[in-house]
């Protein structure tokens, strides 16, 4: 067995005895749907698709930082972009718990991915709120990633009415949050059909009114 099949079948017994034999294992890139992936996102890639059974990444995530898993990998890809952290990894990939457990080992928030956005940008359109909720203190709030020109309280909104693959169902939670701790609101998402029409979304908008 390696370490990809390992995480595949979410066997933590295998992977620590992997990792004991050879350190480097733990950040050796894994070939998987045409790129290089870090096992970090790799066991939250395969939670997305379904391959790993949920309640079975803590173990493996475990195994990989007690190997010294850099926790804030990224690599230069073709195009000069640089690829997604290991937390914006779980943050995209509806991975919550696999975040808390990278943010718990010290994975740094305000890492930019792919397009220029954070994990909190992510966990804002999963509706991840226990996520967003320790991502804020580390945070540029009201940071527009590169691609849509949106920071992460405008994911939120858009994730509430356009229902993401992995959504966890809280951008309402996450959107209270965000301007609770001092998130810009702008007008046009106030003046929103989909908005006007949600008392919950409209009332936490509406608590960063001055």
């Amino acid at each position: 067995m390696d370490v990809k099949t390992a995480i595949q079948v979410g066997d933590a017994d295998a992977l620590h005895r992997l990792l004991r034999e050879d350190l480097s294992r733990a950040n050796a890139l894994i070939h998987w749907g045409g790129v290089l992936t870090h096992p970090l996102h790799y066991v939250s890639d395969m939670l997305f698709d379904g391959t790993l059974k949920r309640g079975k990444e803590l173990p493996l995530i475990e195994a990989l930082i007690g190997a010294g898993a850099e926790l804030d990998f990224q690599r230069m890809r073709e195009d000069g972009r640089m690829s997604d952290t290991p937390l914006i990894g779980a943050a995209s990939l509806g991975a919550e718990e696999a975040g808390l457990r990278l943010l718990d080992a010290g994975a740094r928030p305000e890492v930019r991915g792919l397009f220029g956005e954070t994990a909190l940008h992510w966990a804002a359109l999963l509706g991840e709120d226990r996520l967003a909720g320790r991502l804020i203190a580390g945070s540029d709030l009201n940071l527009k990633d590169e691609k849509y020109q949106s920071p992460p309280l405008g994911w939120a909104i858009y994730g509430c009415y356009n229902a993401p693959a992995g959504n966890h169902g809280s951008q309402r939670e996450v959107a209270a949050l965000l301007v609770s701790a001092g998130a810009k609101v702008y007008p046009e998402w106030l003046e929103s059909k989909q908005v006007r029409a949600d008392e919950t979304m409209l009332a936490a908008l509406r608590a960063g009114d001055p």
